[in-house]
């Protein structure tokens, strides 16, 4: 059995119960928790708390000398009708969606609701600007959601008690299944010269690969961080044009591991890796996100970043980096994406 936490007599036997994950308690566990506590007080309390129906006696355990039951049964419900009704109170002073159900909060320890509160306030913010129910919206993946709701592209995936304690499904929110996507879409083009278009995530993949054939790319390649660094030396076999030139453009997160990947891409002979600046220019449309602290710095990559892009962006960028934040690709939206694609041709070819 887990070693008992010690409590003082402020943080009192209601609260010390309410943390109980088992039915039933034995009278020694809980004098234990509680070894300062003279037992007359100790004895009026727990008899309270009989009478309220919190504390039911299992009479086969017996007695002890005060008339304490040696074991009890827990009824949680009594002990939460006050922290009910509080959450309640705060969720209507809030203005949260009634689409939001907090049935689950209301029968938790308050902590439950504190800790999420301001995730469900974020929740219920986006549920109230949107022009149709959720379901409607046309899917997408859920770190895609995921930022459109929090700003943080991993919300979702650190949290995914969230949505069902909301009583929320996927599809309620228009997530799209999480199947993976083939590594790379192909749209065979005339040509001895062949442009690939390479992005980090899964989000954009999924938003461009049913507009492959308006990009005038070759490929849509899914890099999925790191791996992508392992194969592209595949890319012009795969690609079915093995004697033919091949251009990777590459558009990763605006962080410092996505900078790394696009550093380390440069050294490979096969495939000429360029950067796909348009993409990255229209980050500068939407305010940064912040996080990625523990990413550690990489000015060589940095410096080749900034060289590639307009001097008016290049303090900028360097800033929202310096300062702890980056941009997701999750942050341009679909017609954004498509927009930088044809852009990044035209400047590039």
């Amino acid at each position: 059995m887990a070693t008992q936490k010690k409590f003082t007599i402020n943080d009192g036997l209601r609260g010390w119960l309410l943390q109980q994950r088992r039915k039933t308690v034995t009278l020694d566990a809980m004098q234990a928790a509680f070894p300062h506590m003279r037992y007359e007080a100790f004895r009026e309390t727990a008899a309270a708390l009989e009478t309220d129906g919190v504390l039911v006696p299992v009479k086969a355990s017996g007695t002890d000398a005060g008339g304490l039951a040696r074991k009890y049964t827990i009824h949680p419900g009594p002990l939460l009708a006050a922290t009910a009704t509080r959450i309640q109170h705060e969720a209507i002073a809030l203005g949260i969606a009634g689409a939001l159900d907090l049935s689950w909060y209301l029968t938790h320890p308050y902590d439950a609701w504190q800790q999420d509160r301001a995730a469900i306030e974020s929740l219920s913010r986006w549920c109230k600007r949107l022009p149709c129910p959720p379901s409607a919206l046309p899917k997408t993946s859920l770190q895609q959601r995921s930022y459109d709701i929090f700003g943080d592209e991993k919300y979702l995936l650190a949290h995914g008690e969230l949505l069902p304690r909301l009583n929320l499904s996927r599809d309620a929110l228009a997530i799209a299944p999480e199947a993976d996507p083939l590594m790379m879409a192909f749209h065979p083009l005339a040509g001895s010269v062949h442009h690939h278009l390479i992005v980090e995530n899964k989000a954009p993949w999924m938003a461009l690969a049913p507009h492959l054939a308006e990009t005038g790319f070759t490929s849509l390649v899914l890099g999925y961080g790191w791996k992508i660094s392992a194969s592209i030396d595949a890319l012009p076999m795969q690609s079915g044009y093995p004697c033919d030139t091949h251009v990777a453009w590459y558009f990763g997160d605006f962080d410092w591991e996505g900078l790394r990947i696009w550093h380390e891409l440069r050294a490979h002979a096969a495939v000429d890796v360029r950067l796909a600046v348009p993409f990255y220019a229209a980050f500068l449309a939407h305010p940064a996100s912040i996080g990625k602290d523990a990413q550690a710095p990489a000015p060589e990559a940095l410096d080749a970043f900034l060289a590639a892009m307009p001097d008016a962006t290049r303090a900028r960028f360097r800033e929202t980096l310096v300062t702890g934040h980056y941009y997701p690709q999750e942050a341009l939206t679909a017609s954004e994406l498509l927009a930088c694609c044809k852009e990044t041709l035209s400047d590039g070819t």
